[in-house]
């Protein structure tokens, strides 16, 4: 009854608390001071609580933050587009009774995405400090969006081009100009407008009551001094100033070829000087005429306006001599070395070549049948068909002199070979002078076509592959017989085997060291026992003939008899050739 009894008193006291005033029990159980910004409403906590309504306190924060309560209503700003802000409780991010100095806005400048904010950072503004637009103020929703508002002490323009930056800079960089379409002013930029900077045009940074006209802009730049009136336009294009589009046609002196490339001041002066030049090309061109007038004044008849050095003279036409080959390609004065009127040059070849004549008129002057206008140095005389000696092989790429060392007119040369080669002959003529026998004329070496088996010595085996001069050293290829001896000096055998050497007996061409004496059917002596297999130096030691050995015993082993003769010279009665130990006991002898 007790515990009831407090209740009710306690009760009673809440009842009897005043509305405006904090009741004992709220001062009883408040968690703490309120922060700086809500001191004010400490002494009344339904300014921001209602009575066991938790889901009632958003209201009454959205109340007194009517801003706030407008973002999140029309999903702008922060607290519109912040998802926990916009849905979530206020005290979630904004906690308060914990003290005078605390600061209600937790907010982290150096994460913070302003992606949630109606101004997203772009180019340069990525970069910027909070503080550079926001400074040390937590109004964070107060700062204004527009360009001007930031940057109006940067404004170059001093506000005469309105405050929206947007139309002509952008985030980037506030320099250079993007976007800004001239062409809206009633000026549209073209050509070399294009590329200029905008001070080139609004200088001192005027932007209004500029003349559209070129000279407004360009009358320093008229070479004309105004003689040719204001309307630039007629003769100049945006392009580029120095390119004139005037159509000359309509003064009935239409441009053409060089003229057409010639500066307006090189006919008319400077300053347009000289408004009606003459049209006669010798009054412009005396000072160009390298004639000196000889040729008279009708430059036209000759020269053309594609170029003062091109001609149009028909020579083929008009004159009795056609241009052909190199003769097309000289210049006049190549010929010409006086005026035509003064005199005429000479139509023959030497008439104007004597100079280059090598010959010196040794093969006559008519140039022509050998020589072609094509170039001096062609020649096309046929030796073939015009001569008795066609050229074949290494004579067709010889030079004319290597052959006529004098005139042809006055020495006209034999067609035989050795009466220009008799100094190449190796052979110093021994073999006479027919040398096609062996050479052609495709190469003078190394392609000789001597068939030395037609001979009396055939060619076989290794002899095939050697040089001549490795036989014929002297070169004169006179016979040095046939016989092996003739070449091969009997060194190894030094005369043993028989003088003069039979040196086929034994060996071939096709290998020296192959050898195959049969000396059972040969001689009269046939190797039996130890008596094969031997050398044939183990029994023919001296020089002389073969033939003229012993056959008996002790013609050769005289030395070796240990009988010292005691027994007669007839070893063979005793002994065979299996072996000189070996004893042959016949009675019957």
């Amino acid at each position: 009854m007790r515990q009831w009894a407090r209740l009710l008193w306690m009760l009673a006291i809440l009842l009897a608390t005043p509305v405006c005033a904090q009741s004992i029990v709220e001062r009883l159980i408040t968690p703490g001071p309120l922060s700086n910004v809500h001191a004010r409403l400490e002494s009344s906590c339904d300014s921001c609580h209602s009575s066991f309504r938790k889901e009632a306190q958003n209201a009454k924060c959205n109340a007194c933050h009517r801003g706030v309560a407008a973002d999140i209503a029309g999903g702008t700003h922060f607290h519109g587009r912040f998802g926990p802000a916009r849905g979530g409780a206020c005290k979630s991010c904004h906690s308060d009774h914990k003290g005078r100095g605390f600061a209600l806005i937790q907010l982290n400048r150096a994460s913070f995405n302003h992606a949630f904010t109606d101004f997203p950072l772009t180019g340069a503004h990525a970069r910027a400090t909070c503080a550079g637009c926001h400074g040390n103020s937590h109004d964070y929703r107060g700062v204004p969006r527009d360009c001007a508002s930031c940057h109006a002490r940067k404004d170059p323009h001093r506000g005469q081009l309105g405050r929206a930056c947007q139309n002509c800079h952008t985030t980037t960089a506030w320099k250079p100009i993007q976007g800004f379409n001239h062409a809206s002013t009633g000026f549209g930029l073209t050509g070399a407008h294009r590329s200029l900077g905008c001070l080139s045009c609004h200088a001192g940074q005027r932007w209004k009551g500029l003349g559209t006209g070129c000279a407004a802009c360009h009358a320093k730049d008229d070479a004309h001094h105004g003689s040719r009136g204001s309307n630039c336009a007629q003769c100049h294009s945006t392009a580029s100033w120095g390119s004139a589009t005037f159509d000359h046609a309509s003064t009935g002196f239409p441009l053409n070829g060089g003229h057409a490339e010639a500066a307006c001041a090189s006919c008319h002066g400077a300053g347009n000087a000289n408004k009606h030049p003459a049209r006669s090309c010798f009054a412009c061109h005396a000072r160009d005429d390298v004639h000196k007038g000889q040729n008279g004044t009708d430059c036209a008849s000759c020269h053309t306006s594609r170029g003062w050095k091109q001609t149009s003279f028909d020579h083929d036409r008009m004159t009795d001599f056609p241009l052909k080959g190199a003769h097309r390609t000289a210049f006049c004065e190549g010929c010409h070395v006086q005026p035509p009127k003064v005199a005429k040059p000479p139509v023959t070849c030497i008439g104007c070549h004597a100079a280059d004549d090598k010959h010196k008129g040794d093969n006559g002057t008519d140039c022509a049948r050998c020589h072609t206008e094509s170039a001096w140095k062609s020649v096309n005389f046929n030796h073939d068909t015009m001569t008795r000696f066609p050229l074949q092989g290494a004579h067709a790429r010889a030079k004319c002199e290597a052959c006529h060392t004098a005139p042809g007119q006055k020495t006209r040369l034999a067609v035989e070979c050795a009466s220009c080669h008799a100094k190449d002959d190796v052979h110093a003529g021994k073999l006479g002078r027919d040398c096609a026998r062996c050479h052609s004329s495709a190469a003078w070496a190394g392609q000789v076509r001597f068939d030395h088996d037609l001979g009396r010595f055939p060619l076989t085996g290794k002899h095939r592959a050697l040089q001549c001069a490795g036989c014929h050293a002297d070169k004169t290829f006179a016979s040095k017989g046939v016989a092996c001896q003739d070449c091969h000096a009997d060194k190894h055998h030094a005369g043993t085997l028989g003088s003069p050497s039979q040196c086929r007996s034994c060996h071939n061409a096709t290998d020296w060291r192959s050898w195959s004496f049969d000396h059972d059917k040969a001689t009269r002596f046939a190797l039996t026992g130890k008596h094969q297999g031997l050398i044939c130096s183990a029994c023919h030691t001296r020089a002389g003939d073969p033939a003229r050995l012993g056959t008996r015993c002790i013609d050769c082993h005289r030395r070796d008899d240990s009988h010292r003769g005691g027994f007669g010279e007839d070893c063979e009665r005793c002994h065979v050739t299996s072996g000189f130990r070996e004893i042959l006991m016949n009675s019957s002898r």
